[in-house]
């Protein structure tokens, strides 16, 4: 009887969730339909666009990358000056101007703040979301164009690089749909694809150089050695109209750069672009990281996604030894994209996110497990990433509970200088573990989200619904990227200036005088925020000859430890920018010199300390 009862209380706990299966029996339905698939992917690409339009307000804009373009777009707006981009009154020659004008378009609308800065890298993320859904779409089938753009609006690293304003999002969309225009040319051969693809080249190209020439011709060459049928409709593709199209969008901005920099096109082609690519930028402006590291990261940046990278191969082991068939020829195109890709990069001066322009054929082979047809549970390589998600994420769960207790009574954040932060590694490990604590309200949620969508992926999986499975893992991973945003916020004063600059924009100018010591990429978001006034610099070698002699004005920027401590011992109020360790060798040096010298505030790791000129703090 106790067994029957049992039994009958089982039932009754399984009659519960009923409605349950019904809902998760009405999303795979839905899924197989084609005319749900299309606005499913409508609907989930809206979310992924609305999710990154709506981030981009949090946090302040942060040094290295975001300032030298916001700062940069604030005083051409401030100067009436749409050609020459400028930091600190100096030219900044290293990038196009895409980028510059577009964030001037954008806080022409709604002002000089956080959200108008990052609103068109956010419709970046949603162009280059886009643009993976139709060659998904074009090369397999809508279901791949859906998980495809999926994983790459919810990947670990889209999010990061995705979320801080940098050119590569933009130059990273345009590659995607010229990718997509360059296949629909060689498969269709229409005039309208042929002028999309030489559009969308000339974008990436005011975005970010003629890297966005080099990818798609690149393939062009190495496609027709593997499928010699389309070198005919290869051969179409440098019709007339298309370059002349791309020169009339791309030179006349170059030319009148060169107009008004003398030899700006040799700085920008040859020291810039193809000294980066080959690392003999001089002089280095940006470290390097090392390609094994590179490669290891590039795991990290497609998480949760690249957990599922085996069942790309041990499902399915039979393969054609040559691609014919015209899927072939999608996988062959798009391995072609990822080898060009890192290829070019083995020489250059490495960077975490140079990448991300093959990010979306990533994407798409990483959705093909959970696209192919097949009845019944889905293969080990499916399931067991999930299972290990959910087990990861209440493992994660139960160890925030743990801390929970302990995050009233922090220990002060141990950070490492900003200078040894500048790469994602080093950003991570260069604070003490007591800074991750802080945190833990954060990964109770992300970790709630991904039990609750891994379980309901892993019972899709166990189903067969496979694209079911990693549509929840999808939504379920918005949260955890939502939170990672809070994150940013927790830690905004030690990758930004801001409150420095908020404080001297309260000082009034008079005749003071704002130095910082180090590099100018590190007190980047200064140029942003600071609105009178320009910064003098100690201890900086980043500025390039070029520059140098074209701008000889920018050479007043600069001083020596001489001329530093001379000014800092005269009568004007001097205020110095430097790290918090700098402060064990200027602090003897100010006790002797000016012992009525003041630190005035501490920002992350950084302090702004004036000579005792002015008055109260």
């Amino acid at each position: 009887m106790e067994l029957l009862e049992e039994a009958g209380s089982g039932k009754n706990c399984l009659h519960r969730f009923r409605p349950f299966y019904r809902l998760f029996d009405r999303l795979s339905l839905l899924v197989s339909d084609s005319r749900g698939a299309d606005v499913l992917g409508f609907l989930v690409i809206g979310a992924l666009g609305a999710f990154y339009i709506a981030e981009s307000g949090h946090p302040v804009i942060f040094d290295d990358n975001e300032g030298l373009y916001a700062g940069a777009a604030r005083e051409m707006r401030a100067r009436g000056d749409w050609i020459l981009p400028t930091l600190d009154g100096v030219p900044r020659c290293q990038k196009p101007p895409l980028v510059y004008w577009l964030i001037l378009l954008s806080t022409g609308l709604f002002g000089e703040n956080e959200f108008a800065v990052r609103l068109p890298q956010a419709l970046a993320m949603f162009a280059w979301i886009g643009a993976t859904y139709s060659l998904g779409a074009s090369l397999r089938g809508r279901n791949d164009g859906l998980m495809g753009a999926s994983i790459l609006g919810t990947a670990f690293g889209s999010f990061v690089f995705g979320h801080i304003l940098m050119p590569e999002i933009f130059l990273a969309a345009s590659i995607a749909w010229s990718f997509w225009f360059l296949w629909k040319t060689l498969t269709e051969g229409k005039k309208r694809y042929l002028i999309g693809l030489w559009i969308a080249i000339a974008v990436g190209t005011l975005a970010k150089g003629l890297h966005a020439l080099f990818y798609p011709l690149a393939v062009v060459g190495l496609l027709v050695l593997f499928a010699p049928e389309w070198r005919r409709r290869a051969a179409g593709i440098f019709r007339w109209e298309g370059i002349t199209l791309f020169f009339c969008l791309v030179i006349p901005w170059y030319a009148l750069m060169e107009g008004r920099l003398p030899g700006f096109l040799w700085e920008h082609f040859g020291n810039e672009q193809f000294g980066h690519a080959v690392n003999r930028r001089y002089p280095p402006d940006a470290g390097t990281v090392r390609l094994p590291v590179f490669l290891s990261e590039q795991f990290l940046f497609l998480l949760p996604w690249s957990l599922f990278a085996a069942a790309l191969w041990l499902p399915f082991p039979h393969r054609k030894a040559v691609p014919t068939a015209p899927r072939d020829r999608g996988t062959l195109f798009l391995g072609l994209w990822i080898l060009v890709t890192f290829f070019s990069l083995v020489r250059s001066s490495l960077q975490d996110y140079y990448a991300l322009s093959c990010f979306p054929a990533l994407a798409l082979y990483l959705a093909r497990p959970f696209c192919r047809s097949g009845e019944g549970q889905s293969h080990w390589t499916i399931w067991i990433p999930f299972a290990v998600i959910v087990a990861l994420a209440a493992a994660a769960g139960a160890a925030g509970l743990c801390f929970w207790s302990s995050t009233h009574h922090l220990s002060a954040i141990a950070a490492a200088p900003v200078d040894r932060r500048d790469n994602f590694l080093a950003a991570i490990f260069g604070f003490s573990f007591s800074t991750w604590r802080a945190f833990v309200p954060l990964l109770l949620w992300a970790s709630l989200s991904l039990i609750l969508g891994g379980t309901a992926a892993l019972w899709f999986a166990f189903r067969g619904n496979r694209l079911a499975s990693g549509l929840c893992l999808a939504l379920s991973m918005l949260l955890p990227l939502a939170e990672a945003g809070r994150g940013f916020q927790l830690l905004e004063d030690y990758f930004s200036s801001e409150k420095i600059a908020r404080y001297l924009n309260t000082v009034p100018a008079g005749n003071r005088r704002i130095i910082a010591d180090g590099e100018p990429n590190f007190f980047s978001s200064l140029f942003f925020y600071l609105r009178k006034g320009q910064v003098f610099w100690l201890h900086s070698s980043s500025a390039s000859s070029f520059v140098l002699r074209s701008w000889p004005e920018s050479q007043k920027l600069s001083l020596s430890e001489e001329e530093f401590l001379r000014l800092w011992s005269g009568e004007r109020p001097i205020y110095l920018i430097c790290e918090q360790s700098a402060m064990k060798r200027w602090k003897p040096i100010f006790d002797e010199t000016t012992p009525s010298w003041k630190a005035i505030l501490r920002c992350g790791t950084r302090v702004l300390v004036v000579n005792g000129v002015e008055g109260g703090s």
